[in-house]
């Protein structure tokens, strides 16, 4: 148990050195021709000043909740009508052959 600790942090102490000695070299983007233009050709920042105001009347975190549960409670007592009135399987095909000839009178009456 000692052994894995140390040498958990004999490795994690070569990985931190090995990281910390690599050079990164100094790239400077504006120093680029490619870069340079835009970086010239940026706009002024804008100032704290000229931010937009808070709106008023927003809802606070409480009304929102509020209207979230309205929502939920509503959906909630919503109750399927195949489930309360459940359809036998002639029933449904009757139906499907009435709205068939439905959309196929539909169709024939279509001037194309």
């Amino acid at each position: 148990m000692h052994l894995r600790r140390t040498v958990s942090f004999i490795a994690i102490a070569t990985v931190l050195s090995s990281c910390a000695s690599i050079k990164m070299p100094d790239m400077d983007f504006i120093k680029f021709p490619e870069f340079k233009s835009e970086a010239e050709n940026i706009p002024d920042y804008p100032k704290v000043e000229d931010a937009p105001q808070k709106p008023k009347g927003l809802r606070s975190a409480e009304k929102w909740d509020q209207a979230a549960q309205d929502i939920m409670a509503k959906k909630d007592s919503f109750s399927d009508p195949d489930l309360v009135d459940p359809k036998s399987d002639a029933e449904i095909v009757r139906e499907m052959q009435r709205l068939r000839a439905e959309a196929d009178a539909y169709k024939k009456d279509d001037p194309q």
